[in-house]
């Protein structure tokens, strides 16, 4: 009987123990958020002392011969991003002059001291209009522009960056799968 219930304990902990990633995203579609939009979003539940962050852990007392032994606490990060609908050429991975506008927030977001040393990832994505491999390496090139012109003109050499094509997976528009609200770019911070 007792090796059975540690064995519920030992599955229940490791239960318990997984990180779970919640998310909150921000769509802000062809409208372009304020620098300060994007801080706020970006800086809640980004420190360990802010309630973003929640932990969990569970003692197992093995047959009573020792002391109770910790098991490691496991931070459950809430995922935080915002997606654009930043404007490129048909079948192109160019920013347009109104794309380097939107992102113009973004890029001096990024670069402030509000958020540094944090990690974030571009994801491109594309409507269902054409084929699969097409649209996730065009995705791929769509986000890897965005990350270069941000880059270059907001000096974000340092921050880590890192790049992602999701294609068709994940539309904004599930209803409408070749809306253009389904090309878009979304900005995520990653867990510290």
């Amino acid at each position: 009987m007792r090796v059975q219930q540690q064995l519920g304990l030992i599955m229940v902990s490791s239960f318990l123990g997984l990180s779970i990633a919640c998310a909150e995203e921000e769509n802000f579609g062809k409208g372009t958020p304020s620098e300060q939009k994007i801080i706020e979003l970006f800086k809640s539940g980004g420190s360990d002392s802010s309630p973003g962050i929640r932990t969990r852990g569970l003692n197992i007392i093995d047959s009573g011969k020792s002391a109770p032994k910790a098991k490691p606490v496991t931070p459950v990060m809430e995922e935080k991003a915002i997606s654009l609908e930043v404007l490129f050429d048909y079948n192109s991975d160019t920013l347009t002059a109104e794309a380097k506008r939107q992102l113009g927030p973004v890029g001096m977001a990024l670069a402030s001291d509000d958020l540094k040393g944090m990690n974030f990832r571009i994801e491109g994505h594309t409507d269902v209009i054409g084929g699969d491999e097409y649209n996730l390496n065009l995705s791929r090139r769509r986000a890897e522009a965005v990350k270069a012109y941000l880059t270059e003109q907001y000096g974000l050499a340092g921050v880590s960056i890192e790049i992602v094509g999701k294609g068709k997976n994940e539309l904004a528009d599930k209803a409408n799968p070749a809306s253009e609200a389904n090309r878009r770019v979304r900005i995520v911070r990653l867990s510290q």
